[in-house]
């Protein structure tokens, strides 16, 4: 039986993560519970993994309960070796809706040993008490925007000129 080895790296400023073995031939659902653990994050949490581009761009979700099968697999459906089994593939990893722990994971190694469950073969940093705040724009992982892209215009298309022309958008219904 064959092992995998991926980074889980937390997805803040500090060099925080855990190198966690797998069997390859375990799923993406059993991954969950072992990143969770390796983090030693709160059990029995949503989450979703996120195929993701070499620049870490948020791709295709992989959720932990497909709600409709047409939409694609969960994480039940596909195997570590499939998703992260080769160098160069990644995952985006989002543990815990509500305080939104952000991870980013890539395939390390493949080892010729057996191994029942998971182990983690290496830390470092410690975890924070709470998830940190995620960072948007360029540099950030995610799409890769800013404020700039999106203009001064509000979400009806008013910007500061036009309030200052005498529209309000805080009439008196």
């Amino acid at each position: 039986m064959s092992t995998t080895v991926v980074r889980v790296i937390l997805n803040t400023e500090d060099d925080i993560f855990r190198d966690v073995a797998l069997p390859t031939s375990s799923n993406l659902e059993t991954a969950h519970r072992a990143l969770a653990a390796a983090f030693e994050l709160n059990e029995g949490q949503m989450a979703s993994f996120y195929r993701t581009d070499a620049e870490w761009n948020q791709g295709d979700e992989i959720p932990l309960l497909s709600m409709d099968p047409a939409a694609g697999p969960s994480m039940a459906d596909l195997s570590i070796g499939e998703v992260l089994g080769a160098p160069g593939q990644r995952l985006l990893f989002v543990y815990d809706f509500l305080e939104m722990w952000s991870f980013l994971v890539e395939f390390v190694r493949h080892e010729d040993r057996s191994l029942d469950g998971h182990e983690v073969v290496l830390s470092y940093g410690v975890r924070p008490e709470t998830a940190p705040e995620l960072q948007y724009g360029e540099g950030a992982t995610g799409s890769g925007l800013d404020d700039d892209d999106f203009g001064d215009d509000d979400e009806f298309g008013f910007d500061e000129e036009d309030l200052a022309d005498g529209y309000s958008s805080s009439e008196d219904w």
